[in-house]
């Protein structure tokens, strides 16, 4: 009995080495390509994975590589549309000269170009001059929006409070300083080195203690060397270091853009 029960099921298994083989061998490649499918799923999770955990670790690196002390603040301002950032050298020979050097019309006029100080002064809207800000901006600014002086745009009719941007007051103590220091020249025409003396030294001690605050604040880190442009043994300091500089055409474009005229009832400041 027991041959005939081997000998039957070999019978039964022949088929299957027949036609019935093929439908196997048909089954078990399609079950191995369904079951190879979440294999690769997990790989392209896999990648997917790694490429994620790279860009992080790379994000980190960068903001590592950058000290915590140089990460500067930045406080607001509404001309903060108008940053942009340049490298430029200085153009400061050891002999002073340019259009900015001494006294005459020519370099009045170079000094008005980039201070418009004739539009300071009477305030023209088509210069540039003051602006104005909205109460919400003065409080981002971390200004007390109370006592400070309110104006309505004569365009527009709306309320705001006057500011006025930093660098046009400085670049306006600076001119000042230039025309004191050629005041033989400059008190005959007028203006403020034509006031009297304490005055006018009042008026320039402020512009000095102003610069002086804001070459402080600044704290210019760059460095220059010395060389020798006399031939003569005595180095001279060369200030051509490159530096990162704010595009001031960028920002006086935009005073220009936002300046806001004086109105009838508006106090002379």
């Amino acid at each position: 009995m027991a041959k005939d029960y081997r000998d039957d099921s070999l019978e039964e298994a022949e088929p299957l080495n027949g036609e019935d083989g093929g439908v196997r061998r048909a089954w078990t490649s399609g079950n191995r390509l369904r079951n190879s499918k979440p294999s690769w799923i997990w790989v392209a999770h896999a990648v997917l994975l790694t490429i994620s955990l790279g860009s992080l670790a790379l994000s980190y690196c960068i903001r590592s590589s950058t000290p915590s002390n140089l990460i500067m603040p930045i406080t607001y301002s509404p001309a903060q549309s108008a940053i942009e950032y340049e490298i430029k050298q200085f153009d400061l020979p050891p002999v002073p000269e340019g259009p900015f050097v001494g006294e005459g019309p020519e370099v009045d006029a170079a000094w008005d170009h980039i201070t418009n100080s004739m539009a300071l002064l009477i305030r023209l809207s088509n210069e540039v001059g003051d602006t104005m800000v909205s109460r919400e901006e003065m409080i981002k600014m971390n200004m007390d929006p109370n006592g400070a002086l309110e104006i309505t745009d004569p365009a527009t009719g709306k309320r705001g409070f006057r500011v006025a941007v930093e660098v046009l007051h400085q670049l306006h103590c600076l001119d000042l300083l230039r025309q004191a220091n050629h005041k033989m020249h400059y008190a005959p025409l007028g203006g403020d080195t034509s006031a009297p003396k304490h005055d006018l030294a009042g008026h320039t001690d402020h512009c000095i203690d102003a610069l002086r605050q804001f070459v402080m604040c600044q704290g210019d880190t760059n460095v220059f060397a010395f060389r020798f442009p006399f031939n003569d043994g005595d180095p001279w300091p060369d200030y051509t270091t490159p530096r990162v500089c704010r595009n001031y055409e960028k920002i006086r474009r935009w005073a220009i853009d936002h300046t806001v005229a004086q109105g009838e009832d508006e106090p002379e400041h």
